[in-house]
């Protein structure tokens, strides 16, 4: 893999504060995960974090600031940074602009939620770009429906037996349509394996406890990724710690009784609209969208909703990745059996990319992946878990006694600022050809 990239952020973070003065702490916090921060008056922010710890603001006070950002960055989320201690009625007027997270001096979590509400953005951005260049196209195509149910929210409670647990399935009870009440980690994976849950609640439980790794099977499985996880914490201490096993939204156990239903709606909800989402950029389909054999879309489809992405980054400022992956088979041969090995390969790479991600086939052996919204090190994260799953597969052509290793070599390029989405992909395969000395690409699939 080779990096020819430059240097961006994650995300641009806009911090406010009613007096002015922004903690250290937090501001590392996020630098270290690859956000910049900046101020409402340098322009759109990805998202608006408004730190109310330790200070006393009206409701009043906080509308004003959620509109100030919202004028600044329409499309921000909005956070209300408050102390655990908050009384209900000051989080439910804060509610209404904003989401809130309690913190003291530790801001991990923060992080953490910040990386998932990004994601989220990004994936319902591209459906809507995706679906703006299907709509001008010229031809005929499919896709399926962005639609949720208006069905009851089934939700998973999984935990130790405890006072808390019994406020959690009271206020479960409250929004739920069926909720399901396990003790340990076998039981999770068991329900959550044969159930369809809309949401999942996480107990409090001791720091070796085997629901930590469950928290982390189910963000690294491709099924069940997308379904939100809710950890009670028992003190703004624990949501650290919660945060390292991969936890991303929280709740303390004083705000249960009554902050989780309204929660469990709003992550239910979301949970089913992200679904949907994911289904129509996976399943989108038309004349001269995809290619057959490999399901990735054409070069016709890459210039079109290139265009239309490079146009989005310059908009929001926001960094625009092409992954250029070029196949190599184990044998000189370019009978039947490697075009076969090359188009199973080649469905491999369109099953391994995110949703929001567009994959295109621009020849038999070589693919672009346009990142939207991704830095150099996450796209080379993306790159490396290509070619190794790559490597890592032996494929069968035709003949069931023939198999074939194939290697994958990939070259990392951002899109410069007002550059077309041609010449990014030029620049991506120029660096490939000037680090292997490659022969000219195979004449394209269409």
């Amino acid at each position: 893999m080779d990096n020819n990239t430059a240097t961006a952020p994650r995300a641009r973070i806009a911090i406010v504060s009613p007096d002015g003065e922004v903690a250290n702490e937090l501001t590392l916090s996020l630098e270290r995960a690859g956000y910049q921060i900046t101020e409402p008056k340098d322009g759109p922010a990805d998202i608006g974090l408004v730190d109310l710890r330790n200070k006393r603001v009206t409701a009043k006070q906080a509308k004003s600031i959620a509109a100030l950002l919202r004028h600044k960055s329409p499309e921000s989320s909005i956070f209300f940074l408050i102390h655990p201690t908050l009384n209900t009625p000051a989080r439910t007027a804060l509610k209404r602009y904003g989401e809130t997270i309690p913190a003291r001096n530790n801001f991990d979590h923060v992080v953490e939620r910040c990386r998932q509400i990004l994601r989220l953005r990004n994936v319902a951005d591209e459906a809507g770009e995706r679906m703006k260049t299907l709509a001008t196209l010229n031809r005929l195509f499919e896709f399926p429906s962005i639609a949720t149910s208006a069905k009851p929210i089934n939700v998973l409670i999984a935990g130790p037996p405890s006072p808390t647990a019994l406020a959690t399935i009271s206020a479960t009870a409250k929004t739920a349509g069926k909720y399901v009440s396990v003790l340990s980690a076998g039981q999770a994976l068991r329900a959550i394996d044969t159930g369809q849950f809309d949401c999942a609640i996480f107990l409090p439980s001791p720091k070796d406890s085997p629901l930590h790794s469950v928290t982390r099977a189910i963000r690294r499985h491709p099924k069940y990724a997308g379904l939100p996880i809710i950890h009670v914490a028992e003190d703004e201490q624990n949501l650290q710690q919660l945060a390292k096993y991969g936890a991303s939204e929280f709740i303390l156990q004083q705000h249960v009784p009554h902050d989780l239903s309204a929660r469990i709606q709003l992550n239910g909800r979301r949970a089913r609209l992200l679904r949907s989402m994911r289904t129509f950029l996976r399943a989108c389909t038309g004349d001269g969208v995809r290619d057959k054999a490999s399901h990735a879309f054409t070069p016709a489809f890459l210039a079109e909703h290139g265009a239309r992405l490079s146009a989005r980054a310059d908009h929001s400022g926001r960094p625009l990745t092409v992954v250029f992956i070029q196949l190599t088979c184990d044998n000189e041969d370019t009978t039947i059996h490697e075009r076969m090995v090359l188009h199973r390969a080649a469905y491999l790479i369109n099953r391994i990319t995110r949703a929001e991600d567009l994959t295109a086939r621009i020849a038999p052996d070589a693919f672009i992946v346009l990142c939207p919204a991704t830095t150099k090190a996450d796209a080379g994260k993306l790159a490396l878990r290509i070619e190794g799953v790559i490597a890592n597969t032996v494929f069968r052509g035709r003949d069931r006694h023939s198999l074939h290793a194939i290697e994958a070599v990939t070259t990392i390029c951002t899109r410069i600022p007002g550059a077309a989405i041609e010449e990014a992909v030029a620049c991506a395969i120029k660096a490939a050809r000037c680090i292997r000395g490659t022969t000219p690409l195979q004449q394209s699939p269409r």
